[in-house]
């Protein structure tokens, strides 16, 4: 498929940073740690579990890197992406060469030549946005009536560190929140269940070191560091054995109000209201 570039699209800039080595450790995060595996597999699962199969047309808002694309693309679906920032939008082209890349704000969109979508996806996006919910609405001019919309989430607050501060993350969820969003704009038949449960201690105490780090002290190369070392692959047998606790809980754990991250799905309505 191709890369377009829509000129004069503004990247948010107070997100991680885009320098060639925080990048290279991203990228490399995204394909080894079972962190992004995990919640693939539970990407994929949702969207079975409502009923969208391979085939169908697929729009992610904000696709980074393309480490979801890439799974999306693999299982079967029509995948389109989005993404305001050209270096990302070129690594996921690189990564998806088979789906189409868009480097621009998806309400710059024309709809007579995208769309309508019969899914619309936002992984690790909302969390970025004063008001999450003129994304989502500016989204869903482009999907299709009954259209499926799946979005993931960082929950719990108690979790929040400098590295969501250093992400230009403005919040994260607790349960029903992002229902409430959901419902907002608009989305019907709404589902919402916690995920990374099973993870959840683990990730609280490795983020002990970075309690009271207060940003405004922080030098870029400290920011860096900051990065680099959340990038970085956990060993491999401890690697291995969270994805493997990741792959029960998703077995035995599907209605989960708890978690370290939360999964929405719903439909459009089937009438354009």
């Amino acid at each position: 498929m191709s890369l377009q570039i829509v000129p004069g699209t503004v990247h948010q800039k107070d997100d991680f940073p885009l320098d060639e080595v925080s990048l290279r450790a991203l990228w490399r995060m995204e394909e080894g740690h079972f962190w992004h595996r995990a919640r693939n597999r539970w990407i994929l699962q949702a969207l079975g579990r409502r009923g969208l199969g391979p085939g169908a047309s697929f729009l992610e808002v904000g696709c980074g890197g393309g480490a979801v694309a890439g799974a999306l693309q693999r299982a079967g679906f029509g995948v389109v992406g989005v993404e305001t920032e050209e270096v990302l939008a070129r690594k996921a082209h690189e990564r998806c060469p088979e789906a189409h890349f868009v480097v621009s704000d998806v309400a710059a969109l024309d709809a007579t030549r995208y769309g309508p979508f019969q899914a619309i996806g936002f992984f690790d996006v909302l969390e970025h946005l004063d008001d999450p919910a003129d994304l989502i609405t500016a989204s869903l001019r482009l999907a299709a009536p009954g259209a499926l919309v799946v979005a993931t989430v960082p929950a719990r607050r108690a979790l929040t560190t400098v590295i969501d501060d250093l992400s230009g993350h403005k919040r994260r969820f607790e349960p029903d929140e992002l229902s409430d969003l959901y419902q907002q704009c608009g989305i019907e038949r709404i589902e919402e269940t916690g995920i990374f449960r099973a993870t959840a201690s683990l990730q609280r105490f490795s983020r002990r070191a970075l309690s009271g780090i207060e940003v405004e002290r922080l030098s870029p190369e400290d920011v860096q560091k900051i990065f680099i070392d959340s990038f970085r692959i956990p060993p491999w047998p401890i690697n291995l054995a969270m994805d493997w606790l990741c792959r029960l809980e998703a077995c035995i754990d599907t209605t989960s109000r708890s978690g370290a991250s939360r999964i929405a799905t719903g439909f459009t309505p089937l009438r354009r209201q």
